[in-house]
């Protein structure tokens, strides 16, 4: 069970990163894109793109296909769509529960203090 809550944790933490999961969505939409179309439009470098890539690759979140020089990137199955699909479905229902947790509020200014 350890080895499954410590994979399952990791997987968490690549979407829990605001920046990763603004990847995530923007391909959900597009379908397909590279590097330079993502860094234009989340307006972020394409070195901090190319880092987040790599965790997401590494995650199994994504999957590169080459084409010449360039990469294209997509989400890389059903399963990790419908999870994405499930989790937006989810909020929607609990929208103002979950922004008032304070549990997390908590965690997160924790976070901030400590960086």
């Amino acid at each position: 069970m350890e080895p499954l809550l410590t994979e399952l944790e990791s997987l968490f933490d690549a979407l829990s990163d605001r920046t990763r999961l603004s990847i995530v969505l923007f391909l959900l939409d597009k379908k397909e894109a590279n590097i330079d179309e993502i860094s234009k439009h989340l307006g972020k470098s394409q070195s901090l793109i190319s880092h987040h890539m790599a965790c997401l690759r590494n995650c199994g979140i994504v999957k590169v296909r080459k084409e010449g020089k360039f990469s294209y990137y997509s989400i890389s199955s059903e399963e990790i769509i419908e999870l994405i699909r499930i989790a937006m479905n989810h909020v929607k229902k609990y929208s103002q529960s979950i922004l008032a947790c304070d549990v997390i509020t908590e965690e997160k200014e924790l976070n901030i203090t400590k960086t």
